[in-house]
């Protein structure tokens, strides 16, 4: 009898254990949801929120009073801005310039390097030609810029 009571229980740990490896071999293999690309998760990240200024650098010297209260808005494909002087124009379309995500392409040819950009922070870099000056303002001023956004 007691034979039969450990035979018995030995089969049912081995069924339970082929079970359980069955079970783990079928989790095995390719993933079927596809894995968002860096440009998706950056798109989504570009265009949650409306990035406000925090800061912007002229060549390592602080220029934020030049563009206070500039803001960015992005869709898929188009940006537009507030107070963004000629740097920025009010409107324009975007693409990314590589599939890390880490530069984008402006309509008018302007190249701007994506230096950091998480889910509550958005550093842009970019090189400006020349210093603007309207009447009696500065527009922009000429050099590599680095501006910092934050929500």
């Amino acid at each position: 009898m007691k034979k039969q009571y450990f035979q018995k229980k030995i089969s049912n740990m081995v069924l339970s254990m082929m079970f359980l490896i069955a079970l783990s071999l079928s989790g095995c293999g390719d993933d079927p949801t596809p894995q968002p690309s860096a440009q998706d998760v950056a798109r989504e990240k570009l265009t949650a929120t409306t990035w406000k200024l925090t800061k912007v650098t002229v060549d390592g010297v602080d220029q934020t009073s030049v563009y206070q209260n500039l803001t960015l808005t992005f869709t898929n494909t188009a940006y537009s801005s507030t107070n963004g002087k000629v740097i920025w124009p009010a409107s324009g379309t975007w693409l990314f310039n590589n599939d890390q995500a880490t530069e984008m392409k402006r309509n008018d040819g302007l190249e701007i390097s994506i230096q950091n950009l998480t889910d509550t922070s958005l550093r842009l870099g970019l090189d400006w030609e020349s210093t603007s000056i309207g009447t009696g303002r500065v527009l922009a001023i000429g050099g590599q810029h680095v501006f910092e956004f934050g929500k």
